[in-house]
């Protein structure tokens, strides 16, 4: 083929117009039936498609190099290269008879046709080239020393509260660097800043990138407080209503009796308006009431549209609109600035893994060297939390953040007590727990129905499956078992009707708070030892430890 090539290449235009009109007279004598040539072996047409073939190679690459004149006969030689219409009645030859000249130059012309048609993959765009601009790991490195040193070297206060913003929105941004920022001691030099300031802006950027490296205060009490609340729409009001007990029996708010509060679904809601808002539970409660009117007004039609549509019975998009509203867009992480904040946890689900898994959104990290068995993270704002948590299957739409797709927390942990007790663990390791109080949202007296017992609809198989997967009893039965009655405490009230989680109608919501005012009547004692519970303080002996641990913190003893 080099040789052939080479002499191909060589010959002048004029021999290929030579050439194309031999093959033209070739393929009017083959049209012929009486033609010498109206039947070919297959040698032959092997032979004449490989000189078809370096003729159009060999073409395209002379036009390239060709001048103008030259360009312009060989537009000549292409109009000339193609044959003439035949008549249609003329019989066609069998396949039985061998291969015909026409029959050749078509396959080979509709493959030439079809090559070039091909679409090439698109060229993949190197990293390097990208927009978004890769950060080695000796830049980040080098950026957290940077920033950890120009803090130890800050004269004034403003160019403090500077480089100190600066580290937290460092950490923030590259979660991979605290491990560094650690072993270069920034927790002695942020705990020895802490102490030496008094101004209020420093210390709240303090205790935010305190709370980014994992690092805690000891507790006020003499152990942990938790509190849980579990999922259940609009039946949250029983808790909110609950709730007001225990504030009248302890004289304090919410976030000042608990160290760590958990919620998943309806309780996501709640503690994400009542904690970093400040907002009473008088006003908590309209506006829940207010949030579920409109949220939960919709047409059968159109809900059942949508339902079809896109799986979701509510309008998802005036959900959003309403929680960065009524919850608020400030980051959780940014939450822990405030110096009465409790550590918050939601919990939501990831459903397209292969297995359906936890992921607890926090406002806080988890210590140096500590890993947790669930997956979580701190970057995401508060109402983007409350709204995986609360992404109810066939009420809302899954909510995607970033590669993973969230639904209901309740799906798999509507009861996160023991998760709450787990992740408080984790940050306060070694100390005892003092108190954990469980809220609830309703449940009924088992009623045993005459149904055939020998058949089921699948209509009940599915509502089944589904409270099984959201009960709440079965996390109460085993920590009744091994928490101490004078630490641990569950408020789930009877209630008279079990609502559906959109009940809007008021005088079902009355109902409800009736059930809880009765409730509490019925179970008063117990909310006092609660909220006896609640208010122990710490003894003479854990205040002389907290100090040791504080002054070896801040001398850098490990």
């Amino acid at each position: 083929m080099s040789v052939g090539g080479s002499i191909l290449r060589s010959m002048s235009v004029s021999h290929w117009k030579l050439i194309n009109q031999l093959k033209e007279y070739v393929s009017k004598s083959s049209s012929n039936e009486k033609g010498f040539l109206f039947v070919l072996n297959k040698e032959w047409a092997s032979v004449l498609q490989k000189l078809t073939m370096t003729y159009d190679s060999v073409e395209s690459h002379t036009r390239r190099n060709v001048d103008t004149d030259t360009a312009i006969v060989d537009k000549k030689i292409k109009s000339e290269k193609e044959p003439p219409k035949t008549d249609s009645k003329e019989p066609a030859a069998k396949e039985d008879e061998g291969y015909s000249l026409p029959q050749v130059l078509t396959g080979l012309k509709l493959k030439k046709n079809s090559s070039q048609n091909v679409e090439m993959p698109e060229e993949s765009i190197p990293k390097w080239k990208s927009s978004i601009e890769a950060v080695s790991k000796i830049s980040i490195n080098s950026r957290t020393r940077h920033v950890i040193a120009s803090i130890a070297n800050a004269e004034s206060v403003q160019s403090r509260l500077k480089r100190l913003e600066d580290l937290a929105s460092h950490l923030n941004q590259y979660p991979e660097a605290k491990h560094l920022a650690i072993k270069e001691g920034v927790l002695r030099l942020l705990l020895q800043t802490r102490k030496r300031t008094d101004d209020e802006l420093t210390l709240a950027v303090l205790r935010e990138t305190l709370a980014v490296l994992g690092h805690v205060d000891p507790l006020p009490g003499r152990g942990i407080r938790i509190l849980s609340i579990d999922g259940g729409g609009i039946r949250g009001v029983l808790v909110i209503e609950l709730l007001k007990k225990l504030e009248e029996l302890t004289g304090k708010r919410i976030y000042e009796m608990f160290d760590y509060i958990c919620g998943v679904s309806t309780g996501a809601i709640l503690l994400c308006v009542l904690v970093p808002q400040k907002k009473t539970l008088t006003e908590l409660s309209e506006m829940y009431k207010e949030l579920s009117t409109k949220i939960f007004t919709q047409s059968a039609f159109w809900g059942t549209s949508n339902l079809v549509w896109s799986h979701s019975y509510y309008n998802t998009e005036m959900w959003e609109q309403l929680l960065k509203i009524y919850v608020g867009e400030t980051p959780l992480i940014r939450t822990a600035r405030d110096p009465l904040m409790p550590k918050l946890s939601m919990i939501s689900a990831v459903v397209n893994l292969p297995r359906v898994t936890a992921y607890i959104f926090r406002n806080y990290s988890l210590p140096y060297k500590v890993q947790s068995p669930y997956m979580g993270g701190t970057q995401y704002k508060l109402w983007e939390a409350v709204r995986a948590s609360a992404a109810a299957p066939s009420y809302f739409e899954e909510y995607r953040l970033g590669e993973l797709l969230h639904q209901d927390g309740g799906v798999l942990v509507n009861n996160p007590t023991a998760v709450a007790i787990h992740e408080a663990k984790q940050l306060w390791p070694g100390c005892p727990i003092q108190c954990v109080v469980s809220f609830g949202t309703g449940r009924t007296n088992p009623v045993i129905c005459g149904e055939d017992v020998n058949s089921s609809s699948w209509k009940t198989k599915f509502f089944k499956i589904l409270d099984s997967a959201t009960d709440t009893e079965a996390v109460h039965t085993m920590l009744n078992d091994l928490l101490p009655g004078s630490v641990y405490f569950r408020f789930n009230p009877y209630v008279t009707e079990m609502v559906t989680m959109d009940e809007i109608r008021p005088d079902k919501i009355g109902q409800l708070e009736q059930d809880a005012a009765m409730y509490y009547r019925r179970n008063e004692e117990t909310f006092q030892e609660a909220a006896k519970a609640l208010m122990h303080s710490s003894t003479c002996m854990q205040r002389v430890l907290n100090w040791i641990n504080l002054h070896r913190e801040l001398l850098g003893i490990k």
